[in-house]
């Protein structure tokens, strides 16, 4: 009887051994795969079996601090070199690791150091010690962002990220693995929206019509909302694009950057003519890239950006600032912390990027930082983070931004486009022009469904804006923002009105001097478009109109506005326009749209505009 227990008992633990082993053999393979949670899941499980094995404490060790547990991390590594017959330089660059990840700086250096006897190792620890000491640096010297978990509405049990926003911080879109995806467990990336309603956002909804039975994640985002970048994993990963039609998402179509290699998450500029994307070749390095129209709107060639951007490390997510020259983007090389760190650096006027500023502590930790985007007004970010506390795997973060890093310069022109009388949306163009250059900046159109439009103008012109309708007058407003002019948010509803005796339109874009009547140059492109309204409309008569707010001699104001009128109306006939198409006459101030006890209501009393007469 002895002997049959014994004998059982040996064969338990055979098996045992047995079992143990396959699930070491799984765990290893997904280790080399990278794939750190599936391994850790049969290290779990191998760990269960013989809790004082070694190589199982260490692999675990190994794979929490690929997932950012520092706790967990340090428990095992502790265990693994207890147990451990022989310590090797590898569990002890591991246990460095986990201290790192703790933010124990000077700890985690002596264990650097102590990992690499024989300095076979010597970069690689160079690069962490120097990791450790910009931590130190950071962590003493808080920025005063303050980072906050956005909270189990919009988080979720398991992966939640790539936040993406709207200029106007009006919509979110993200990607998550939560329950209920269109691929199942096989593929439970899908795409998520939530809407910020004064201050708060939404509880997520999925965007059906992007999610297929693939993983489905979203990449990047216009600022304006209208088109987005989808990732999808083929070819070595490709990235897709969609374009909003009303409330529907046309069929992703590949984009032409896609190559062999990896292309993931992109940026467009405001403007539209200008893209950043991330590129990997296999057994590579992922660096930035960028792509810009030509005069004819063709894509050219992209091409890497510059050793100021790039690193001989990793550089991921770049995020293009709707101010159009400020690039958020996370990299491991510069002066990271640890693991992927999130930087900015600005466009200079020639060409060339500033050197990249680290965000700091505590947006940036000693774990990986990235997928980082902010608000127009340079007051809110977002990220994704796997950080301790969170109510999933990787969750979402949103940042106030401290004082110091909300000077951006830019316009933000929004609203509605609108039929007069109707109040029927309008799917509108919008035309964007350098008025001083005459240049075509950008072209956009309005939401067909909501008539909804967001425009993004950097600092630095005098912008005239043009939306137009066919059957409607164009309606012109000018935004005019100088160099080191901060942020501002114009809400503007622009009411179309039809062609029809009797309608009025203000040319928003006619400058003249104080006093004078001589046109600005700024004003030919707006006179250019009156000039073509009448040569796609040969029977239509109007009257040029100038007007003035009522300062000064009231004589002499209804003369100028005569001779201002008179001037329009030159030009226009110097450009071909039928002398027989016009009228002018000046109303003096005897015509206000608005109060004249206001320096706002003298100017828009200032002004020159044309109506339908037949």
């Amino acid at each position: 009887m002895r002997y049959l227990v014994l004998a059982l008992l040996c064969l338990g633990f055979t098996q045992t051994l047995v079992a143990q082993k396959k699930e070491i053999k799984v765990a290893d393979k997904y280790f080399e795969d990278e794939r750190y949670s599936q391994a850790l899941h049969y290290y779990l499980d191998a760990y269960k079996y013989n809790p004082s094995d070694a190589y199982v404490n260490f692999k675990m060790a190994q794979c929490y601090v690929e997932l950012f547990d520092a706790n967990k991390a340090l428990k095992h590594i502790n265990k693994a070199i207890e147990f451990s017959k022989k310590v090797s330089n590898e569990m002890i660059f591991c246990k460095a690791q986990a201290y790192h990840l703790g933010h124990s700086f000077d700890i985690a250096i002596e264990f650097y150091k102590e990992s690499d006897p024989g300095h076979t190792n010597i970069k690689e620890v160079a690069k962490k010690i120097q990791e450790c000491e910009y931590g130190k640096k950071y962590i003493s010297n808080p920025t005063g962002a303050k980072v906050l978990n956005m909270g189990e509405l919009i988080n979720s049990p398991e992966d939640d990220v790539l936040p993406k926003i709207t200029a106007d911080r009006s919509k979110m879109y993200f990607t998550s693995k939560r329950a209920g995806s269109t691929g199942g467990r096989i593929n439970p990336e899908d795409i998520y929206i939530s809407l910020n309603k004064g201050g708060s956002w939404s509880r997520p909804a999925k965007v059906s019509s992007l999610c297929t039975e693939n993983n489905d994640g979203c990449v990047g985002l216009s600022p304006d909302g209208q088109e987005m970048f989808l990732f999808k994993g083929i070819n070595g990963g490709d990235v897709f694009e969609s374009k909003l039609e009303g409330d529907k998402w046309t069929n992703p179509s590949p984009m032409f950057i896609n190559t062999e290699d990896k292309e993931s998450t992109v940026t467009m500029s405001p403007d539209g003519n200008t893209l950043y994307f991330v590129r990997k070749p296999k057994g590579g390095q992922s660096d930035i890239y960028v792509v810009r129209k030509n005069y004819g709107g063709k894509w050219i060639t992209p091409r890497r950006l510059s050793s100021a951007i790039n690193t001989p490390y990793d550089e991921e997510s770049p995020f293009m600032h709707p101010d159009g020259k400020t690039l958020y983007f996370s990299s491991k090389g510069h002066s990271s912390m640890g693991g992927y760190d999130i930087f900015k650096s600005e466009l200079q006027p020639n060409g060339s990027w500033s050197k990249p500023e680290n965000l700091g502590s505590p947006i940036n930790t000693a774990g990986d930082d990235f997928c980082f985007v902010i608000s127009a007004n340079g007051s809110w970010g977002y990220y994704s983070s796997a950080k301790n506390g969170g109510y999933g795997k990787q969750d979402l973060y949103t940042i106030r931004m401290p004082i110091a890093a909300r000077k951006h310069e830019l316009a933000l022109l929004k609203g509605k486009v609108e039929e007069e009388f109707t109040n029927k949306p309008v799917e509108a163009d919008i035309t964007i022009t350098d008025n001083e250059a005459g240049d075509v900046v950008a072209k956009f159109k309005s939401n067909s469904k909501t008539g909804e439009y967001l425009v993004s103008l950097p600092a630095g012109k005098n912008y005239g804006i043009t939306i137009e309708k066919e059957g409607h007058l164009f309606h012109s407003e000018n935004v005019t923002l100088p160099e080191g002019k901060e942020f501002i948010e114009l809400n503007k509803d622009i009411k179309l009105v039809n062609i029809k005796p009797g309608s009025k339109v203000v040319l928003n874009n006619i400058f003249f001097d104080v006093g004078k009547y001589t046109i600005k140059k700024e004003s030919y492109p707006e006179l250019n478009k009156v000039k073509d309204l009448l040569s796609s409309n040969p029977s239509m008569v109007i009257e040029i109109s100038g007007h003035t707010d009522n300062t000064g001699d009231a004589d002499a104001n209804l003369k100028l506005s005569e001779m201002r009128a008179k001037a329009v109306v030159d030009y226009l006939t110097s450009k071909g326009a039928k002398s027989s198409q016009l009228e002018y006459k000046g109303y003096g101030s005897s015509q206000p749209i608005a109060p004249n006890n206001t320096a706002t209501g003298r100017q828009k009393n200032r002004r020159t505009e044309f109506e339908i007469k037949k």
